[in-house]
């Protein structure tokens, strides 16, 4: 069923696609070498729109990148989180990723446009010995967030880019986990848990009883030494944190304490 709000939105998505095309004249642009994403029917033409602006952020190499802290569960997966921002301080793209203890790896991506959620990727990948399986799904959103439509594809390798994209039921991919990671809220607060040694390394831990995260330290700050002083003085009281992903030659990554100070926010 077409509705008015999809229209609009459509209309409004290749308006602003003109308009960055003529501004962009005159530039070397690799759009031969791109692989296109989807072969759209006749049907949902009109869908393609999405996925040149899908491309054109991802193209986009004046935005800021900012990587949020790298998160374990009480089970062991793992999870992280990648925004891009414009100059305005506008989150134009979001990226998941989470590793699981099982071996299976899922990433999240979501493109937005003045704030709306346009578009979002989820790409599954199951590295089972026996049953290795890899799945795709992309999803079109209205400007009232409502799914327009969802497709599909599945493979037993993870060549997914040889296997067609097949219309499959309405699905919406939720962006708030993503957003919460990279904001530092609910299970992702980066609260005082603790200290932890490992690999010659004192370690700092953040987090929640859900979520929790280590940074490295060498020197001992003013505020170290009373968390040090004083663990379960301390304990749960919520911190600020500034670091920097660290990867050694041998390959080993970790993250390193920048920065750390109280929070203002209350408990």
């Amino acid at each position: 069923m077409k509705v008015n709000f999809s229209h609009h939105f459509l209309l409004s998505f290749s308006l602003i696609l003109l308009v960055s095309c003529k501004n962009e004249q005159g530039k070397s642009v690799a759009s031969n070498s791109t692989k296109k994403r989807i072969a759209f029917t006749e049907e949902n033409k009109n869908l393609d729109v999405f996925e040149k602006y899908a491309l054109k952020i991802d193209g986009n190499k004046s935005l800021s990148k900012i990587q949020s802290l790298f998160y374990t569960d009480s089970d062991g997966n793992t999870t992280e989180a990648y925004a891009w921002i414009d100059d305005k301080m506008e989150v134009l793209k979001l990226q998941q990723n989470e590793n699981m203890a099982s071996g299976k790896k899922i990433e999240r991506i979501f493109y937005f446009l003045n704030g709306l959620k346009t578009m979002s990727r989820q790409i599954i990948y199951h590295y089972e010995l026996k049953k290795p399986y890899f799945s795709e799904q992309r999803s079109y959103y209205s400007l009232t967030g409502a799914v327009i439509a969802t497709f599909s594809r599945y493979s037993s390798t993870e060549e997914l880019d040889l296997i067609e994209l097949k219309k499959t039921d309405k699905q919406e991919l939720n962006h708030q986990h993503a957003l919460s990671i990279i904001k530092r809220t609910g299970d992702f607060e980066t609260r005082f848990r603790g200290f932890d040694e490992a690999f010659g390394r004192k370690f700092i831990v953040l987090g929640t009883e859900n979520q929790t995260s280590t940074l490295a330290f060498n020197v001992e700050s003013p505020i170290l030494k009373q968390l040090i002083s004083a663990e379960n003085k301390h304990k749960n009281e919520r911190l600020e944190v500034q670091f920097s992903p660290i990867t050694e030659p041998d390959g080993f990554t970790f993250q390193a304490l920048v920065d750390l100070t109280y929070s203002s926010k209350e408990n």
